[in-house]
């Protein structure tokens, strides 16, 4: 039961927590962007100083992509379980089609409209302010550790590094992912599994100048052609062997999606044919997004060229479908022309259906906060962090999805509504409460299980913060 005190003391401070949010949302933190380098690690900065504030002991990470992680711990009662809330700061870049500057917040009809709205300061700040809230109203039922970086909207590099030297120092109840959309009807979600992730460069090269199409066409290999070949013959024959049908986990039934939703989420673009949400989250999808051929006008080119993004189903190894995907491609070129494909990033999928415990402390917060339990959902996305943390500390992440229905995330107009803002933050309210219970038939608590195991016992705020961070 959440106490109605930690609820009453987060709607109490709830217009400051969104003049804050609306601080920081207005610090373009676009981390693919290196003049936006200082604006990255201006808004670590701001989100470190903001836990220091409020209660929480606070260290920064490095990481080798030069983006930090910023890790708050917030300290509960001897004896309780370590829960990870992780989240990232960083953001897309705005891009056309705005409305209004994407770095100015502003609130229309109960909206916050602004780049990294719901994706992801706004789903990780309303975790941070329901810390507050239970903060003011005593303490966390539970020891928090934040983590929170700065590099997921380019693939998370370094942060892999960061998970696996704290991995040596904690074991943690539960991981909190909140980066995706709640359900159409505005149920939350709850992520099942997630797509891997192969992106590409596929590149043709005839080896020689651009010549004149009258006086040579013909007799040259048009590199463009090629390039389509190659893209058909991944497109036929590697991602027929992709498909798969996992079994549900441990008899969660999730929701299919209909061809219209999905259609509908397409924004009116044209749809490959029926069983849309199985293309989307169990099988294999190869896009291509960016395409060049051709330097100048009138000439056959040299070269060509395309940025090809391949989605695997949950259980795909990416090595294993690069490998098969570089066979294919073998003796395509013509004689005197090379075909390439060149690896740019690789992410395996994740099943991501959380232990019934878990599942039941998702469902009671967020029948406390949304009225009604999660929907349980496949994911045709992919969160690389999810997959690290997962991998770092042994346990399959609860990806909790707060965000907007359809709030264009990564588009123009990003958007927050506010009612669903704030009962993400006592839905959060409420998941500490439930997750901070005892589990297991002994009644023996998350923590001591730990302990149990061989960790250190981190019971004394001081040496839990050195325990954590590796700090003396």
């Amino acid at each position: 039961m959440t106490p109605p005190a930690v609820l009453a003391a987060a709607r109490r401070c709830r217009a400051d927590r969104l003049t804050e949010l609306r601080a920081w949302l207005a610090i373009p933190s676009v981390s693919s962007d290196p003049a936006r380098a200082a604006d990255v690690a201006g808004a670590a900065r701001w989100l470190a100083s903001w836990q220091r504030a409020h209660g929480a002991s606070v260290a920064i990470r490095p990481t080798a992509g030069g983006r930090d992680v910023v890790l708050g711990h917030w300290s509960a009662p001897p004896g309780a379980p370590l829960v990870v809330i992780y989240g990232h700061y960083d953001v897309q870049p705005a891009g056309p089609g705005w409305s209004a500057d994407p770095f100015t917040p502003v609130v229309r009809a109960g909206v916050l409209y602004a780049r990294g709205a719901g994706d992801d300061k706004g789903q990780l700040f309303a975790h941070l302010c329901a810390l507050d809230a239970w903060r003011r109203a005593g303490t966390p039922p539970a020891r928090v550790l934040v983590i929170a970086e700065g590099a997921e909207e380019v693939g998370s590099p370094g942060f892999d590094a960061v998970l696996r030297r704290l991995a040596r120092r904690i074991r943690p109840r539960a991981v909190v992912v909140s980066d995706t959309e709640r359900d159409d009807d505005g149920t939350p979600t709850v992520t099942v599994s997630q797509r891997g992730h192969l992106v590409a460069r596929l590149e043709v090269d005839t080896c020689g100048p651009e010549v004149h199409p009258g006086r040579l066409g013909g007799a040259v290999v048009d590199p463009g052609l090629v390039l389509a070949e190659a893209l058909l013959t991944l497109r036929d024959h590697l991602l027929p062997g992709l498909a798969t049908h996992p079994a549900d986990a441990d008899g969660v039934r999730p929701r299919i999606r209909t061809d219209a939703a999905v259609a509908r989420a397409a924004g009116g673009r044209a749809t490959t044919g029926p069983g849309l949400d199985e293309r989307i989250t169990r099988c294999g999808a190869l896009g291509v997004t960016w395409l060049a051929a051709g330097g100048r006008r009138g000439a056959v080119p040299a070269r060509s060229a395309a940025r090809i993004d391949v989605r695997l189903p949950p259980q795909a190894d990416p090595a294993s479908v690069l490998h098969r995907a570089r066979r294919l491609l073998d003796g395509l070129a013509p004689r005197g022309a090379t075909v390439r494909l060149r690896l740019a990033a690789a992410t395996p999928g994740l099943e991501t259906t959380p232990d019934p415990a878990t599942r039941r402390a998702a469902a009671e917060a967020c029948v406390a906060g949304f009225g009604r339990p999660p929907t349980y959902l496949r994911s045709g996305g992919t969160i690389p962090a999810a997959g690290m943390m997962s991998r770092a500390f042994g346990i399959r992440p609860l990806l909790l999805g707060f965000g907007t229905p359809g709030g264009r995330a990564h588009g123009p107009d990003e958007a927050m509504d506010l009612p669903g803002w704030a009962a993400a933050i006592d839905t959060s309210v409420a998941l500490l409460a439930a997750l901070a219970r005892p589990i297991g038939a002994d009644g023996v608590s998350a923590q001591r299980q730990i302990n149990h195991h061989g960790r250190a016992n981190l019971f004394a705020p001081a040496l839990a913060w050195r325990a954590l961070t590796g700090e003396e």
